[in-house]
C-alpha cells in the first residue's frame, strides 16, 4: 500500500542537512585558514546525511478513513483453517453434503492494473 509521495519534504530535508553541513564546515575551514574547501567538504557531508536519513526514513503513513473500500489483487489463494476463524461465538456449519477437503477448481482470471506490478 502506498501513500502520497513527500517530494518537496524530501529535498527541503536534504536542503537543510546540506546549509548546517555547509555552515559547520565554513566554521572549521576558517579555524584552518581554508574557509571554501571546508565549506565544500561540510557540503558534501550535510547533502550526504540528509540523503541517507531521507532514504532510512519512511515516507507519510496512509490514512483510511473508516468505511473506505480496499481493492486488492492477492498473488496466491487465502486459506484459513476452521479453527482461525472467530465469528463472535456463533458455531460454522458446513454445507450439507460437503465432505472437507479442497474446493474444486474454479476457472481464475486475473484483471491487469495498468502502471502498477506488484511483486
Amino acid at each position: 500500500m502506498r501513500s502520497e509521495g513527500n517530494k518537496s519534504g524530501d529535498a527541503r530535508t536534504v536542503g537543510e542537512a546540506t546549509a548546517a553541513g555547509t555552515s559547520v564546515g565554513v566554521i572549521a575551514g576558517h579555524a584552518a585558514g581554508r574557509s571554501g574547501m571546508g565549506a565544500g567538504i561540510g557540503a558534501a557531508a550535510g547533502a550526504t546525511a540528509g540523503l541517507v536519513g531521507v532514504l532510512l526514513s519512511r515516507g507519510p503513513d496512509a490514512v483510511l478513513a473508516k468505511g473506505s473500500t480496499i481493492e486488492m489483487v492477492l498473488d496466491r489463494p487465502l486459506r484459513f483453517e476452521e479453527d482461525e476463524l472467530d465469528f463472535g461465538g456463533r458455531t460454522m456449519q458446513r454445507a450439507p453434503g460437503g465432505g472437507g477437503g479442497p474446493e474444486p477448481k474454479r476457472e481464475q482470471r486475473s484483471v491487469p492494473m495498468p502502471g502498477r506490478r506488484w511483486p
